[in-house]
């Protein structure tokens, strides 16, 4: 119970301060968390249960906040998405691209850079997005569409780095992922083409809030 005492205190004053100065409180939450980790504090020593729930509160952040977007506005947006995302990847590596030039690096290294640096963390955005009250706007909704053509472009980009790298890539790796992709296009086109989606079991908890909470884990660690 101590170490949670602590934890809990250093997360509740990691993020007065950065409201204070008036910066985003996700902000104060990654610091909090490199300060009670084990390279910290080391409040929290147990790794495994930390990628854990890390991967929970994530998963939860992403549904509750994919329950305000409209996914018809981010279908019409979808030039933004593919040209967005493209400009910005061959930018990165461009520029990684002289830097590695000048050092010698390897071809290898400099389209690895410049991939990480192209891509942005959805969950870290979309929080600031949303607390800034911005995700329901023109400019929210681009930084949205761009951020879900990364997470598909995450695919391609690991069959380039392993052709660069010499190595055979794991064609039962890239099949699973290439299906999944595919199984998500599927859902998202589904729930699209529907003005109205109905979950059958979900008429007989309409009225009871506490198994609302745990049907919305259900469906969004499902869809995880």
């Amino acid at each position: 119970m101590p170490p949670l005492v602590g934890i809990i205190l250093i997360i509740l004053a990691t993020g007065l301060l950065l409201q204070r100065f008036r910066q985003p409180q996700l902000i104060g939450y990654l610091i909090a968390g490199v300060v009670i980790g084990p390279s910290g504090l080391g409040l929290l020593t147990d790794h495994a249960m930390t990628e854990h729930l890390g991967a929970a509160g994530v998963t939860l952040l992403l549904f509750f906040i994919g329950m305000e977007v409209s996914p018809h506005q981010l279908v019409r947006g979808w030039r933004i998405a593919v040209l967005g995302t493209l400009f910005q990847t061959l930018v990165s590596v461009g520029c990684v691209w002289l830097i590695g030039n000048w050092l010698g690096w390897a071809a290898s290294r400099i389209v690895l850079l410049g991939f990480v640096i192209s891509l942005s963390s959805t969950a870290v955005v979309l929080k600031l997005l949303k607390d800034r009250g911005e995700l329901g706007t023109r400019s929210g909704e681009n930084v949205l569409l761009i951020l879900l053509a990364q997470d598909f472009a995450v695919v391609p980009m690991l069959i380039v780095i392993s052709l660069l790298s010499g190595s055979e890539p794991d064609k039962l790796e890239i099949g699973k992922q290439i299906i999944g992709g595919l199984f998500i296009l599927g859902i998202g086109g589904f729930v699209v083409t529907r003005d109205r989606i109905t979950i059958p079991f979900l008429s007989h908890i309409r009225r009871d809030h506490e198994l609302q909470v745990f049907a919305a884990l259900l469906i969004s660690w499902l869809v995880a």
